[in-house]
């Protein structure tokens, strides 16, 4: 993989869910080049509306603790590289704790962020500020 990230990074991985066995492959690639993947979207089992809630928390928790976001932006609904609201809602998170604590977190978009959606305009603008990256695979 070259996505010039240091050995043994604490690893979020953010993505749709309905991308499980993706982000299965994702996990285990970035695993294998020597990193620590602490989050990634679950499947969530049982009652819904729970498994949502500690799935939700959990997952912003981790984003405080790790070095990278590591955004698998996939086709989806036939939009390359698609990034949905939740995804996007991760990314901002990340980036607000960048300028806001200073936080050293690594934002990474494996593929080109798409021009057609709500929040388009701004993830190109957080790219040109290099506030995200994006690194096709």
């Amino acid at each position: 993989m070259n996505y010039k990230l240091k050995s043994n990074m604490k690893i979020v991985i953010c993505a749709s869910s309905k991308f499980i066995d993706e982000i299965n492959f994702w996990k285990q690639k970035l695993v294998n080049d020597g990193h620590v993947v602490i989050k990634y979207p679950e499947k969530i089992e049982g009652d819904f509306l729970t498994g949502y809630q500690k799935e939700f928390t959990d997952h912003y928790k981790r984003i405080t603790e790790c070095d990278a976001l590591f955004i698998l932006n996939i086709k989806k609904n036939n939009i390359e590289g698609y990034i949905g609201p939740g995804v996007y809602a991760e990314i901002a998170f990340a980036v607000g704790l960048k300028r806001s604590q200073n936080k050293q977190i690594k934002i990474i978009c494996v593929n080109p962020t798409p021009n057609n959606l709500p929040h388009s305009e701004e993830l190109k603008f957080w790219e040109s500020l290099g506030w995200i990256e994006i690194k096709p695979r």
